[in-house]
C-alpha cells in the first residue's frame, strides 16, 4: 500500500512522482491522521467512515472521544496494537491527540495530532 504524502495545511503533494508517496511507519501514521481528523459522513463515497466530532465535542466526554479514536486507529491497516491514546482541549479551543502504537513494521510508535481548532 501506499499513501500520497501531505503538505502542511494536509493537502495532499504533487508533482514529484513517487517522492510525492510514503510507506512503511510514516504511510500509517498519515492515514491515522487523515482517518482522525475526518468527520463522519464527510466523505461522498464513505459516508460511514469518520468520528461524529460535532456531538462529542458537544458532549465534552473525554472517554468517549478516546474510545472513538481507538476504533478509528485500530482499525487502521497495519496497526497491530494500541498501547495507549489521550486526548486533550487547550485554554484556546485547540485539541490535541496523542498515540502510541504498533505497528507491522515497528514498535512503540508515537505520534501527536495537535493545533486543531474545535
Amino acid at each position: 500500500m501506499s499513501f500520497r504524502n501531505l503538505d502542511n495545511d494536509g493537502d495532499w503533494t504533487f508533482g514529484k512522482g513517487k517522492q510525492n508517496y510514503v510507506n512503511l511507519d510514516k504511510e500509517i501514521m498519515l492515514n491515522i491522521k487523515t482517518r482522525l481528523l475526518s468527520f463522519l459522513g464527510d466523505c461522498f463515497f464513505a459516508t460511514d467512515e469518520g468520528i461524529d466530532w460535532w456531538n462529542l465535542l458537544l458532549q465534552k466526554d473525554r472517554q468517549k472521544i478516546i474510545i472513538e479514536c481507538k476504533k478509528i486507529i485500530n482499525s487502521t491497516p497495519n496497526v497491530r496494537k494500541i498501547n495507549s491514546v489521550d486526548y486533550f482541549e487547550n485554554e484556546k479551543r485547540q485539541m490535541t491527540i496523542y498515540f502510541n502504537i504498533d505497528t507491522i513494521y515497528s514498535n512503540n510508535l508515537s505520534n501527536e495530532i495537535g493545533g486543531v481548532n474545535v
